[in-house]
């Protein structure tokens, strides 16, 4: 039987994207895998997708959450089978998540131009500052939002990873 990351483990990782790999054997992991895509199961509440060498274990609908995790697993095939797991939200709320932090980068951009201006231009540049501090303290208040919503998720990613464990087994 492979080695498995602990949820505690990953949810100790500082990336927003936590990932670690298993190693599989190829023909236990496929027949079951052959066999989950028939019976079409929804297995703990779990729900699988797979397109080519990438599966998706997500949480079914009535249970999902914002916080709700997301586990894409990739396959990458040698002697071995080597599995590169990733958990993270759902697409729609990441990409939410991803213009956010894209529109305060281009407002502190933004803000730092504005400073340098006032600056050669000899101007007071107290405005500039206060809004730079309030630019990295939302992104600090938006890594611990993101932070404490792992750990909310903390159940519903042991569930997505028992999963990823009946089809390894």
């Amino acid at each position: 039987m492979p080695e498995f990351i602990a949820i505690n483990d990953i949810n100790r990782q500082v990336q927003l994207k936590p990932s670690f790999k298993v190693r599989a054997e190829k023909q236990t992991f496929y027949q079951n895998l052959k066999f989950t895509k028939q019976e079409d199961l929804q297995f703990q509440g779990v729900v699988l997708k797979q397109l080519d060498e990438h599966i998706w274990f997500s949480i079914i609908e009535s249970e999902k959450e914002y916080f709700s995790p997301r586990l894409h697993v990739e396959i990458e095939e040698n002697e071995d089978l080597i599995l590169h797991c990733t958990f993270g939200p759902e697409p729609n709320v990441w990409t939410l998540f991803m213009f956010i932090h894209f529109f305060l980068g281009l407002l502190f951009i933004g803000l730092f131009i504005w400073g340098y201006s006032n600056m050669v231009l000899e101007k007071p540049n107290v405005l500039v500052y206060i809004s730079g501090i309030s630019v990295i303290l939302i992104w600090i208040g938006l890594y611990v939002f993101a932070r404490i919503n792992r750990k909310k998720a903390t159940p519903q990613s042991q569930r997505l990873l028992s999963a990823l464990k009946r089809l390894l087994t």
